[in-house]
């Protein structure tokens, strides 16, 4: 019976991986695993009455018809849906690298949008989610992702990265905690290399064939590991011309995104219930920051106090 990997482990795993370089069979998957997920998942998150975290519970007061809000690093359709489950009437944008969630992904949008129509239909049931196939990052081209896997088919696709200066503590703490949320012990460990396309948000406002990006952009959630002020960087446009929300996980520990959106003029905001606050820390692990020129409409619309 395979020997159960503990903590220490896994970490000379990610340290030969990330810190040397290694790329011996051991330690690394090359064909893509299987997904974890089919498109069925899309019924299941919808039928959910609660969100999956608590912060997308400030999204609720974001009920302006026609405003869109960004979904950077989309997963398979999670966070997404919990911006509609907390009350939010925008359309979501999704940008998802993995690609075995393209087609999960493509189903939320069978699942979400109306029929086809004509402009008139159009014009009374306009669209309200589109996803792409690509990363997000400060300049377009191609990045190499990497994605763990455990027990040889288990992925746990919310820590790909394409960061190599992962936090290898808190790697192998998420790592840890999926496996025992999912109920298995960890025998194996590998990492999948992959290579995908990449953007950045200011180009994808440019060139994307989107009817979405033409509505007010009020929020940006961001969920990258590790290139979230990567994101920022390339969206300097956007956050000059539409001022939106922005959540970005761990955005109070990256010096570049720190430094970015306070070169943006935003202020680091934190949550209390479904309600924002000035602070100089969050309240968790995901940052938000306002633009003080939303403050007022903010207030207007009960998402400060």
């Amino acid at each position: 019976m395979p020997a159960v990997l503990g903590p220490e482990d896994i970490a000379d795993i990610l340290h030969r991986y990330f810190e040397r370089g290694e790329r011996s069979p051991d330690i690394v998957l090359d064909t893509m695993p299987r997904s974890d997920v089919s498109p069925s998942v899309v019924d299941e998150l919808l039928a959910r009455p609660d969100v999956h975290d608590d912060d997308y519970l400030v999204f609720r007061h974001l009920t302006a018809p026609r405003t869109t809000i960004l979904d950077v690093g989309a997963n398979f359709g999670y966070s997404a849906t919990s911006i509609w489950r907390a009350g939010s009437k925008a359309a979501v944008v999704s940008f998802e690298p993995i690609p075995m969630y393209a087609r999960v992904l493509e189903a939320l949008a069978e699942r979400i949008n109306p029929p086809p129509g004509g402009l008139l239909h159009r014009w009374r049931h306009p669209k309200r989610y589109e996803s792409f196939s690509t990363g997000i990052s400060d300049r377009a081209g191609t990045i190499t992702f990497h994605l763990s896997v455990l027990n040889g088919d288990r992925i746990n696709s919310a820590l790909t990265t394409a960061s190599t200066r992962v936090d290898i503590e808190s790697y192998v703490r998420n790592t840890l905690f999926f496996a025992e949320a999912n109920g298995f012990e960890i025998t194996s460990f590998r990492l999948h290399p992959f290579t995908a396309p990449v953007t950045t948000l200011d180009q994808w406002a440019a060139d994307a064939p989107s009817t979405l990006k033409r509505r007010k952009i009020v929020a940006i959630k961001i969920d990258t590991e590790g290139y979230e002020g990567h994101t920022m960087v390339g969206a300097a446009k956007l956050l000059h011309q539409h001022r939106p929300l922005v959540m970005a996980e761990c955005g109070h520990a990256i010096p570049l995104a720190v430094e970015t959106m306070k070169q943006h003029g935003y202020a680091m905001l934190r949550r209390s219930g479904d309600r924002l606050e000035i602070a100089e820390a969050p309240s968790g692990v995901n940052t938000f920051y306002g633009h003080p020129s939303q403050f007022r409409h903010y207030r207007d619309i009960g998402l400060m106090s």
